[in-house]
């Protein structure tokens, strides 16, 4: 079938399409079963490639071969020609592709100038074609590439030091001449003294009189105003001025009578010749004087859409489309034009010389120029006539005029206006003049042009285009005055970045005239005005100007320190006595002169100061065109550094400007290695050594300028440095003016010449020859068609003369498209979400039905289309509130404080009612209001191209400087902008009532900035305090900053860094002790530095097993002398940099130190830390690597401490050390400081401690003072097995912080457990005698978090007993003083290894030591061991905090950190790291000390799942290693077990193996499992419904109505889902475990149980298995099932409730676990996290009078989002326990301690017995029924021969079959009080057992 589109593609069809060769992201792949048959090229080339046809798609001639790599490939000839193609596949057009691997997509394009031969590839995954030439130019330099190989251009001037004179003010040696001629007054003569618009009297014969002055100088070329005869008046009244400055030419023949004759001016360009200087005159082209009158009277400009021209006969055309043709018609005077031209007198008609310019259809007669669009070069300049210059005749007139001048022996012209005139003019006009001056022996004419604009892309036309010489560099006196004001440096290294615009083939920026001031924009002692040191700053800008590329102009005056009042005639004062006031009061630089006398002082400063430069120049001519290298930047004032050097000569010069007003140093590369520099400016004796890299610092006085020459010549190399190509990549796409690009990573000094050709030619033509990095020329391709393919080369020689080369080809396209910016964002594209909110505490005041409501309709924001910024505007009440961003309408997505995902809540503080309006941004997601600061942009001339409507609006804010983390920085970051120059200011609050501008100023000047180039990275960064703006550009995707650390030091020799393109660039380490890196623009400053070495070998296998989440970073190298500095280095701040070949900063980044202190201070883990004794006199140790110093103060003396080699510093003092306070200083360089700080810190290895914490205590553990009567006999109950062991989990504070019948003083304390006839203690006692062995205790460590000192501890002020039950009081009361009251959970470590002083009767001093001591005998007697919960996974704080510990004394070792160096926090507070070596140490020495010294029996671990596998077996190790004879304890019955949770940073094993639930199998360390937990309860801890039923809770068998559950259906699938749990945890929640499944009916093992996407099953061993359903964490047991319960549900039903619940864990095979009171039907009133709720909401009656049940809502934080369903339940008088239902619960609880110890087939211990032994019958749907057979394997009960439990949580009575017969009642049931359970029955093979009822049978 013949393709449906057009046979041939037009090229205008070509112009769609091409855009789709530009490289896109690729095409999803496809997944074929089998590759294609076939895959042919089709198109309108087929029948070249010997197709019968066209579009043939089985034409096998064009179809591609398979290679086998999978693609595909044709080679075919095709001739020239313009073509279209693309693939079919399999022969047919069902399935084809085109550009961008579209199905179906457009043709292809493909140009051909030559026939060539061509490669087609196809690639089937992304289905993308391509073409390429089939041969590539040769790898290696042919003779060719040697032909073609060029320098960088030097002609025909580049060494000249201009004087730009003004004749008339200059001097006067004639004053004969002084009226030209004429008589009359001011008006017909022009001469004027006193008035700076008329004629002064200065003249040529002056010039020639000062030709010493000006040569003395160290002029080379005098650039005079125009000198031809102009009209002497123009205007009339006050507008009357006079021709002196030349730009009114009535007379282009003949110079100005005012200034003498034409043979006094050849007379003077003579004697200029015999002194070796050139003369340059100022030509016009674009316009004469005003003589021509407009008959209409009207002036304003025409456009030639609203008129166009007309030729004589009347018919439009447009010039455009005849320009300099000879085509061009003959026009009409009085009706070619929009206005009729007419003179004002009959002289007027001829007064013009030649007679041509006469002729007014010679003229546009438009009207006056708006200087914009087509007027620009259409309009009269301020009505002067406006020559016609696209007509040839104007063309030809202008270059026989000038000829002429060139024949008299000028030697150059600067050409005014030539932005004004049309590049045809100049293409025509300027190779001309160059002609006809070689012609007449001038090779050397050089011509250049004002175009007064400082964009390189657009001035660099007129020499590229143009064909001039050069133009003046108005881009560089806009950066040299910035410069010299005190600007950042970088501004300068922009602009000189964009000289490449201006290398072509005849031409670069090196002949670029520089100039500082001049006649029209006044001069630069005007400029500088107010700066202060104006004539240090002018000597600089100076400088600047003579040693940097291109030709300096000196504007006459300059040299005398003229000021001028401003530009144009203000700032052409006269260098004779002056007659006009107001020159004669300006207060001139460097002088006490003023201009009422004679200027010509050749000992003035500035004079003297440009004197030496121009002779500096000309004694080292590399200064004057040397290649320029750039060297340095600074972001700020300071020191702009580069190198230059002649090619020929092969020297370097090093010079360094610094524009500061104090001294700067820098470190800079040099091409010289190991060589010296001596100071050749200012002369002096000075020299500088670089090193092995060529690195030297310097060091520059202020606003000064040095000079240092290389003693030696650049050396010699072998062979030629790589050259590679950047742009275009292979196959890429070229598109308008195209960078072409290549890449040179040796470096060196090198000359590149690019070159073009179009495929299937032979011939190359040069772009250019570039001489520094990066090496860039522009190809225009404007002219190619589109589709066309090209080739490049490249021709590499470096400064001995060897040859590399490179080639890369690409096809014609449309020009790189720029990003597109985000709302007020950085740079890409942003995916707007459908809707953004802003919940918060406001919600209820602008509407909503509540507050925090994401989805409330009045707290929707709305997209501004303008600035993609989302915004809201509502009227608040005064008032604290607190607001996030949330996203489509829900939590899932949302923000807060810095624009954090899940980020805190931001506070919004009102004073008074008012208006707020929000404002978020999904770039950065930032979300504000105007009410917490100011709502910052830029307003400026960037805007358009940032995506605004218009320029310099404060209202749009795709500028929006944005403050994140509130530090009064606020920054704005795009790669929107192109390239070229601009000018913006800050506005506040969207208008320009509050603006500031340069330096801070309100309302002050616009800040000019440049882009160098597409797609840099420009950063705003505005100080909201100084109001200071500062403009820094960088590479995309780069951001040094040292805040920041990601960069990680693993081995001492090895630093990994995940960075793009590693072998491209190279990289130091650099380190500071005093700690002032700082990264400036182009290096990290301050400090020392080491290379670092790319290694393509990347992190060897042993790092990475030791870093695994590092896999991917890029591997770095120290040498050996690095290596042998680490120790020193590592004593300082830390950074490293990654820096391109010429030595300019792309990124830097502070570096992390773990795992090098690890490796170079290993010896550490074996020191003994802290405080020992030897006898009675101790030594204190300190760990300390980083420290600078360390010292202790002990009893108030500071005493030294000596470092020792691992890192450690130690100090012995004297017995009378004994019992003294101390602490540490340690001077250690601090990154959350950043600077270096002596942090006066505790011992991170305290044994005792001052209240609060203050000072450590010199405690020795072992002081018989501090053993209690009998501590050494002190014993725990023997319990055999981790799965004998019953614990109760229990808080110190709350056991008896409520209890009467302890003493008031030691209610809360340790000491409450030694009173045996307490409340408490008797209900432990009992507890313990029904089976109960352990007491978990919530950490007693020191906590950072509670007030030590009883008499400081606040309680609320309110009588909570008396408000309602449901009231928001209660817990207002409470949060007012929760962070000042005695109560804490205690997961704030402060210090690890001492008893927290708030549970102690004294916190001053060791008593706490004893106490707690004594609570572990009481326990003990009691019957139960002491577990201690322990919290190694975080710290309390970090960085500086006072209450951070570790974190100040080796700071970033002991906690984990993120990829960029911040403290990760996914454990709630700063997270610590285990695996560090010496963390790991701390851990495991500080659980030795408490069960060696404290006799703790064992540890349950808070988030274990945060340390690593590796941890937690290497302290069990340590455990093992304990006796009783040598350390008084068996370490090997200490049980270890935690929170195995897989969760944060640490997940699925990312940076080690995780002590997590699964991989703890086989390490005999139990972790709680959730499975039985939430199986049993219902739902999870965190749903948003807490509603959600469960096993225990009546899913299914009970429902409670609410939606969240379900369908009956769904709810019975879920409930035997979870009945499988249950089974599972029942059997210790083994792996491997067999059993049936109540789900499927099929036999599973545990591990194929699903328990949210994870294996249920995980352990290997039941020891390994903590059973639960209630604990600290989450609501009780209780309360979850009065949240999930039927509300109706009575209390009896919810005592049942609750003893099966506690059932499932006590009759489990593994460790079993109950939260203390739950056995008494605890409550916390609802609260999920208790935390930090206060003794109220966590308090527990031991008496059982009454519950905590309706104390109140608790506390908002945490679950205000849930109050609504708490109110009804928390009023429910119902709902609360009476003492009556306390008292059964917690007998039946006592029942199933009872039971569970009375037989150990509860508690079997291995995988293989509860195989045997353990099975579940069949049963109802609520109902299970667990048999534990004896008869099966080994006995394990004498006394029995099986038990057989029925968990029936249904509302009805269960039968269960098939148990066999022979079962009773537990006998502990049987005489229990529970009458409901007694009713169970048994019959043949079946049991009957009660609803809501727990029955055990044995037999």
């Amino acid at each position: 079938m013949r393709r449906p589109s057009p046979a041939v593609l037009t090229l205008a069809g070509l112009a769609t399409v091409v855009a789709a060769l530009a490289p896109v992201a690729p095409a999803a792949a496809d997944h074929r079963a089998q590759p294609p048959a076939t895959v042919t090229l089709v198109g309108n080339l087929q029948d070249e490639v010997g197709c019968p046809e066209d579009w043939a798609p089985a034409c096998e001639a064009s179809g591609l071969e398979r290679l086998p790599d999978g693609s595909w490939e044709l080679l075919a000839e095709v001739p020239a020609g313009t073509y279209g193609y693309k693939v079919a596949v399999n022969g047919s057009w069902q399935e084809n592709y085109g550009a961008g691997g579209a199905a179906g997509g457009p043709d292809l394009p493909l140009v051909l100038e030559h026939p060539a031969r061509l490669r087609f590839t196809y690639d089937d995954a992304s289905h993308r074609i391509a073409v390429a030439p089939a041969e590539q130019p040769s790898a290696k330099p042919t003779k060719v590439d040697r032909e073609l190989a060029g320098t960088s251009l030097r002609g025909p001037l580049t060494r000249e030091n201009f004087y730009f004179v003004m004749a008339d003010r200059f001097a006067n040696g004639d004053p004969t001449n002084d009226t030209g001629g004429l008589s009359g007054d001011r008006l017909t003569t022009g001469l004027d003294p006193t008035d700076k618009g008329f004629f002064h009297g200065g003249d040529v014969q002056g010039l020639s009189d000062r030709l010493d002055y000006i040569a003395d100088l160290g002029t080379t070329a005098i650039w005079l105003t125009p000198s031809f005869k102009n009209r002497p008046v123009q205007g009339a009244g006050a507008d009357a001025s006079a021709g002196y400055h030349g730009y009114w030419v009535t007379d282009f023949t003949q110079i100005d009578p005012h200034f003498g004759t034409n043979a006094e001016l050849e007379a003077f360009i003579d004697e200029a010749h015999g002194r070796g200087i050139k003369v340059f005159f100022d030509i016009i082209t674009n316009h004469t004087a005003d003589v021509i009158d407009y008959e209409e009277k009207q002036y304003g400009y025409v456009s030639k859409q609203d008129e166009p021209y007309r030729d004589a006969a009347g018919n439009e055309f447009d010039d455009r489309d005849v320009v300099g043709s000879p085509d061009f018609p003959e026009l009409d005077a009085a009706t070619s034009f929009p206005y009729t031209p007419v003179f004002r007198s009959e002289a007027d008609r001829t007064v013009k010389v030649p007679a041509w310019l006469n002729d007014p259809t010679n003229y546009h007669n438009r009207g006056d120029s708006t200087f914009a669009g087509e007027s620009s070069t259409y309009g009269d300049f301020v009505g002067l006539d406006d020559l016609f210059t696209e007509q040839p005749d104007v063309v030809d007139g202008m270059t026989d005029i000038y000829e002429a001048w060139v024949d008299l022996g000028i030697d150059g012209f600067r050409i005014d206006t030539a932005k004004h005139v049309n590049m045809e003019f100049w293409q025509e006009f300027a190779p001309a003049i160059r002609e006809h001056a070689a012609s007449v022996g001038n090779d050397d004419f050089f011509a250049f042009g004002e175009v007064y604009d400082a964009d390189p892309a657009y001035l660099s036309t007129f020499s590229t285009e143009g064909r001039l010489d050069a133009t003046l560099d108005f881009g560089f006196q806009s950066v040299g005055t910035g410069f010299a004001k005190g600007g950042a440096t970088t501004r300068l290294r922009d602009f000189y970045a964009a000289d490449d615009w201006y290398t072509d083939a005849d031409s670069n920026a090196y002949a670029s005239p520089t100039f500082l001031g001049n006649h029209d924009m006044g001069r630069i002692g005007t400029f500088l005005k107010g700066t202060g040191s104006e004539l240090e700053r002018d000597r600089l800008a100076h400088a600047l100007m003579f040693l940097t590329r291109g030709q300096p102009v000196v504007y006459y005056g300059d040299e005398q320190g003229f000021v001028g009042d401003g530009g144009d005639k203000d700032a052409r004062e006269d260098m004779f006595p002056s007659k006009v006031a107001s020159y004669n009061d300006n207060d001139l630089i460097g002088t006490d002169a003023t201009t009422a006398q004679a200027n010509y002082d050749t000992s003035h400063p500035l004079y003297r100061t440009i004197r030496g430069l121009a002779d500096l120049r000309r004694d080292h001519p590399a200064l004057a065109d040397g290649a320029q290298l750039h060297r340095y930047a600074s972001s700020d004032a300071g020191i702009f550094a580069f190198s230059r050097i002649d090619a020929d000569e092969r020297r370097e010069h090093l010079v360094a400007l610094n524009n500061a007003t104090t001294a700067k140093t820098v470190t800079v590369g040099t091409e010289m290695r190991r060589s010296t520099f001596r100071q050749v400016w200012p002369a002096g004796r000075s020299s500088l050594r670089t090193d092995a890299e060529g690195r030297t610092t310097i060091t520059v006085p202020p606003l000064s300028a040095v000079v240092w020459r290389a003693t030696g010549r650049l050396p010699g190399r072998a062979e030629a440095p790589a050259v590679q190509f950047q742009k275009p990549s292979a196959g890429g796409t070229v598109g308008g003016r195209a960078p072409i690009t290549v890449g040179v990573p040796d470096g060196g000094f090198n000359q590149v010449t690019l070159a073009w050709r179009p495929v299937g030619a032979d011939a190359w033509t040069t772009l250019g020859t570039d001489d520094n990095a990066p090496y860039r020329v522009f190809h225009d391709v404007r002219t190619l068609a589109k589709g066309s393919l090209v080739e490049y080369r490249a021709v590499l020689r470096d400064s001995s003369g060897n040859l590399s080369v490179a080639s890369t080809y690409a096809v014609v396209g449309d020009p790189e498209a720029e990003p597109t910016p985000g709302g007020g964002g950085t740079g890409g594209p942003v995916t707007q979400p459908g809707a953004v909110s802003m919940p918060g505490s406001h919600n209820a005041e602008i509407g909503c039905p509540g507050d925090w409501q994401p989805d409330c309709a009045e707290a929707q924001l709305s997209l501004d289309p303008q600035d993609l910024v989302w915004k809201r505007t509502v009227s608040l009440p005064a008032g604290g509130y607190a607001y996030k961003a949330a996203i489509d309408g829900s939590w899932d997505e949302n923000y807060g404080v810095g624009g954090a995902p899940g980020g805190g809540d931001v506070p919004l503080v009102l004073d008074a009612p008012r208006d707020v309006t929000f404002y978020y941004e999904h770039g950065s997601h930032w979300v504000t209001t105007d009410a917490n600061g100011p709502i910052v942009t830029l307003a400026g001339s960037m805007q358009s191209e940032l995506g605004c409507a218009g320029d310099w609006a404060p209202d749009c804010m795709r500028g929006w400087l944005k403050d994140p983390d509130g530090d009064g920085t606020f920054t704005f970051t795009t790669t929107a902008l192109p390239a070229g120059s601009y000018a913006t200011k800050v506005a506040h609050g969207l208008s320009w009532d509050e603006n500031y501008g340069d330096g801070g100023a309100a309302g002050g000047a616009d800040i000019a900035f440049d882009v160098p180039a597409t797609g840099v990275e420009m950063v705003f960064t505005y100080d909201v305090a100084t109001h200071r703006l500062t403009v820094s550009s960088r590479a995309a995707g780069a951001a040094p900053e040292l805040s920041k650390a990601k960069a990680k030091w693993l081995r001492d020799d090895l630093v990994a860094w995940d960075v793009p393109d590693a072998a491209s660039r190279r990289y130091r380490l650099h380190w500071s002790q005093a700690g002032d890196l700082g990264v400036d623009a182009e290096a990290v400053t301050g400090g020392s530095s080491v290379p670092l070495t790319y290694d393509p070998a990347g992190l060897p296998d042993d790092v990475l097993a030791d870093f695994p989440h590092l896999a991917g970073h890029e591997a770095f190298r120290l040498d050996r002398a690095a290596v042998r500095k680490v120790p020193e280095i590592l004593t300082g701040q830390l950074a490293v940099a990654s820096y391109d070949p010429g030595g300019t900063l792309h990124d830097a980044t502070g570096v992390q130190v773990p795992g090098v202190l690890d490796d170079v201070y290993a010896d550490a883990a074996e020191a003994d830390l802290g405080p020992t004794w030897r006898g009675n006199r101790p030594t204190l140790t300190l760990w300390a690597p980083t420290a600078q110093d360390v010292a202790t103060v002990v009893a108030g003396r500071r005493v030294a401490m000596d470092r020792r080699r691992d890192g450690t510093w130690t100090v012995s003092g004297p017995a009378s050390w004994k019992g003294a306070a101390y602490t540490f200083e340690v001077t250690v360089w601090s990154p959350a400081a950043g600077e270096v700080v002596t942090n006066r810190v505790t011992d991170p290895y305290s044994v005792a401690l001052t209240t609060n914490s203050e000072r450590s205590l010199l405690v020795d553990l072992a002081d018989p003072a501090l053993a209690p009567a009998g501590w050494a006999r002190t014993t725990p109950p023997v319990v055999a097995q981790p799965e004998d062991r019953n614990v109760y989990e229990l808080h110190v504070r709350d056991f008896s912080i409520g209890d009467e019948t302890v003493p008031a003083a030691e209610r809360g304390t340790y000491l409450a457990f030694t009173r045996d006839d307490s409340a408490g203690m008797r209900h432990l006692r009992r507890l313990a005698d029904a089976g109960l062995n352990t007491v978990h205790l919530l950490p007693a460590f020191d906590i950072a978090t509670i007030e030590e000192r009883r008499s400081a501890q606040q309680t609320p002020a309110c009588d909570l007993a008396s408000l309602p039950p449901d009231s928001t009081e209660q817990q207002e009361c409470v949060d007012a003083v929760r962070t000042e009251d005695g109560f804490n959970w205690g997961y704030d470590p402060l210090h690890y290894t001492t008893p927290e002083g708030s549970y102690s009767t004294d916190p001053e001093g060791p008593r706490r030591t004893v106490e707690f001591r004594r609570m572990v005998q009481g326990l003990n007697a009691s019957g139960l061991q002491v577990v201690m919960d322990v919290v190694y996974n975080h710290t309390a704080a970090s960085g500086q905090d006072p209450k951070s510990v570790l974190d100040r004394i080796v700071p970033g070792y002991y906690h984990r950190l993120n990829a960029s160096g911040a403290v990760e926090t996914s454990t709630c507070c700063s997270n610590t790291a285990t695996e560090h070596r010496m963390m790991e140490k701390l851990m495991i020495d500080s659980v030795l000390t408490w069960a060696r010294d404290y006799k703790v029996n064992g540890f349950r671990f808070d988030l274990m799942g945060h340390h690593s596998l590796e941890n937690m077996t290497r302290l069990r190790a340590a455990l093992d290693g304990l006796t009783v004879k040598r350390d008084g304890v068996d370490g090997k019955a200490i049980y270890l077990y935690g929170e195995g949770w897989n969760f944060g940073e640490v997940a699925d094993d990312a940076r080690f193996t995780q002590a997590t639930q699964r991989n703890l199998a086989g390490s005999g360390i139990g972790s709680f499992s959730d499975r039985l937990r939430d199986a049993v309860r219902g739902g999870g801890p965190f749903d948003e419904d807490p509603r959600v039923q469960g096993f225990g809770s009546g899913l299914f068998t009970d429902p409670n109505g609410a939606a969240v559950n379900g369908s009956a259906d769904e709810q019975r699938a879920e409930l035997l889902h979870l009945e499988d749990l249950v089974k599972l945890g029942l059997a210790g929640n083994l792996a491997d475990f067999r059993f049936t499944s109540s789900a499927t009916g099929e036999e599973v093992v545990g591990s194929e149980v699903d328990y949210n996407g994870q294996p249920a099953g995980y352990a290997a061993d039941p020891a390994e298995t903590v059973t639960y359903v209630d604990a600290h964490d989450n609501e009780t047991l209780f309360d979850s099932l009065a949240f999930k319960l039927p509300q109706g549900t009575s209390m009896e039903d919810r005592v049942r409730m609750n003893t099966v619940s506690l059932s499932t864990v006590a009759l489990s095979q593994g460790v079993v676990f109950w939260h203390a009171g739950t056995d008494l039907l605890r409550s916390k009133s609802l609260d999920r996290n208790s935390y930090d709720s206060g003794d109220w909401f966590n308090r527990v009656d031991w008496q059982r009078r009454e519950n905590t049940f309706g104390s109140g809502l608790p506390l908002r934080a945490d679950n205000e989002a849930k109050w609504d369903f708490m109110r009804p339940l928390l009023a429910d008088s119902a709902l609360d326990p009476t003492p009556a239902a306390m008292d059964a619960a917690h007998a039946r609880a006592q029942d199933l301690l009872r039971i569970r110890t009375s037989s150990r087939l509860f508690r079997l211990g291995d995988l293989d017995a509860i195989q045997a032994k353990v099975s579940f019958l069949d049963t109802e749907p609520g109902v299970i029924a667990m048999l534990v057979d004896d008869t099966v394997g080994a006995d394990v009960d004498a006394d029995r021969d099986g038990v057989l439990v029925v968990f029936n949580a249904t509302p009805e009575a269960t039968t269960v079959t098939g148990a066999g017969a022979g079962w009773s009642l537990h006998d502990v049931q049987a005489s229990g009080t529970d009458a409901v359970v007694k009713g169970s029955t048994v019959a043949a093979d079946e049991v009957t057992v009660p609803a809501r009822t727990t029955a055990v049978f044995e037999r």
